[in-house]
């Protein structure tokens, strides 16, 4: 009976084994990326916009890019290249005179070992489920990546509109903030100190009487801005931003609303020091490019 269970034993082994290696191993590509990149393309057809991107690239070491097929991020999320003259006239002058080239003449050290060596140029904003919905997350979901920066909203760029780039350029702080945070994180003391007061998705926008929450609201809570309130990494990010956007003497004003508020702001502040960069200074600097007159 013994010898009868191994041949069996053995027989079936065998079927197992013969059949494993006649299935055809699936093959994985790790350098398979979906971004259609400039060095991919033969150089006699590229455009100004190429040759733009072939100088930032060798000047600041960063890739721009802006082909793409509609992508999904997951699911049935999308986004969308830019319009190409938008395209264009956003690297040259929100990329390169407005981020890029201050960054790397005021702070040296942050630039040299915090600067993303890719930015995607993306037109609209996330679409969520249907590609004709549009949904108003900036980053288009791109965000999470240590080397990987993207921007959505390029199709509304204008040179003229102060308030919109201004917006815009914080707001890319705030995303390149999330992945400050994803590479060394936010530290235990910042993650305890607002510990249980988080609004959650539901509750950052709206009151629980349904009227909206203000910043000042927000700020009395120990958040800069009501969607800080969402979660850790919001409050993290939108600390960055805030403390990009405003002048120092404003945002004292802010954080003196609520002592919780006013350690993060400390801590943030240290961190971004740490790391070659004083917030307020980068500030002025936000202020000085916008507000130049011709680009």
């Amino acid at each position: 009976m013994k010898r009868l269970l191994v041949l069996v034993l053995t027989v079936f082994g065998l079927f197992i084994y013969n059949s494993c290696n006649k299935e055809k191993a699936v093959e994985i590509d790790e350098n398979l990326d979906y971004f259609s990149k400039r060095t991919n393309k033969p150089k006699e057809k590229w455009n100004e916009l190429d040759y733009l991107c072939d100088s930032v690239q060798k000047e600041f070491g960063v890739e721009i890019i802006y082909e793409f097929s509609p992508r999904i991020i997951a699911g049935t999320t999308f986004f969308v290249p830019a319009e190409y003259d938008l395209a264009l006239q956003y690297t040259r002058v929100m990329l390169v005179k407005m981020w890029l080239n201050p960054l790397k003449e005021r702070f040296p050290k942050f630039y040299k070992e915090q600067t993303p060596t890719e930015f995607i140029i993306v037109g609209g904003f996330v679409h969520f489920n249907d590609i004709t919905t549009v949904g108003a997350a900036a980053g288009a979901g791109l965000n999470a990546q240590y080397y990987r920066l993207g921007m959505g909203g390029v199709n509304a760029f204008s040179k003229t509109n102060k308030e919109w780039l201004k917006d815009h350029l914080v707001t890319l702080y705030h995303e390149h903030a999330h992945q400050i945070d994803q590479k060394y994180g936010r530290g235990v003391i910042y993650d305890r100190t607002s510990q249980g007061d988080y609004y959650g998705l539901a509750g950052y926008f709206r009151k629980p009487d349904g009227n909206l929450r203000t910043d000042e609201e927000a700020q009395k809570d120990g958040f800069f801005k009501p969607y800080g309130g969402y979660a850790r990494e919001e409050d993290f990010a939108t600390s960055v931003e805030y403390m990009v956007k405003y002048p120092k003497n404003e945002i004292e004003v802010m954080v003196a609303r609520n002592a919780k508020l006013n350690t993060k702001y400390k801590l943030v502040l240290q961190k971004y020091s740490d790391m070659g960069v004083d917030l307020h200074e980068l500030q002025k600097v936000v202020d000085s490019v916008v507000n130049k007159v011709n680009y």
